[in-house]
């Protein structure tokens, strides 16, 4: 379950040699995983094409809310049909291992355009995953002033 905060922070860290990422031990403790035993890291999480290019990462729960919204959009043309099952072809049912790794999705990385180093973010009920590079170009210009303006925070 999803903590009141939500998820929260940035991590940066790289695929290992194996193609697998580890998910930051803050991100799987605030998706549900257990924090004793040899299993505490363990954890099933959601992997989807997210927007503007990064990999979107969800607890089920999490994810069912806004599935229930999706469901409730009618399928009134082509473009609504085609629409949903674009989203629900994205999706991958990941388990984590005991260290908290898993092997990226190869149709996620390679539309996230991952090699390596990446970035993970914490988006409230979900985080993202991005490739270092693609992540810094797209948000460097954005200030704390114009962010917290554009969101109403303060």
């Amino acid at each position: 379950m999803v903590s009141a905060l939500g998820f929260n922070g940035t991590s940066y860290h790289q695929l290992d040699d194996k193609g697998r990422v580890r998910i930051p031990s803050k991100f799987l403790q605030q998706a549900g995983a257990d924090k004793e035993g040899d299993d505490k890291y363990v954890v099933t999480l959601i992997f989807m094409a997210g927007s503007q290019g990064c990999i979107s990462v969800y607890p089920p729960e999490a994810l069912a809310a806004r599935l229930e919204r999706m469901r409730a959009v009618p399928e009134q043309s082509a473009a609504d049909v085609i629409a949903k099952r674009k989203i629900r072809a994205s999706m991958e049912e990941v388990t984590t291992d005991k260290q908290g790794r898993v092997v990226l999705p190869p149709t996620l990385k390679k539309s996230a355009k991952i090699n390596r180093d990446l970035v993970s973010i914490g988006m409230d009920d979900h985080f993202e995953i991005w490739a270092k590079e693609v992540y810094e170009m797209g948000d460097g210009d954005v200030s704390y002033e114009s962010a917290f303006k554009q969101v109403g925070f303060f």
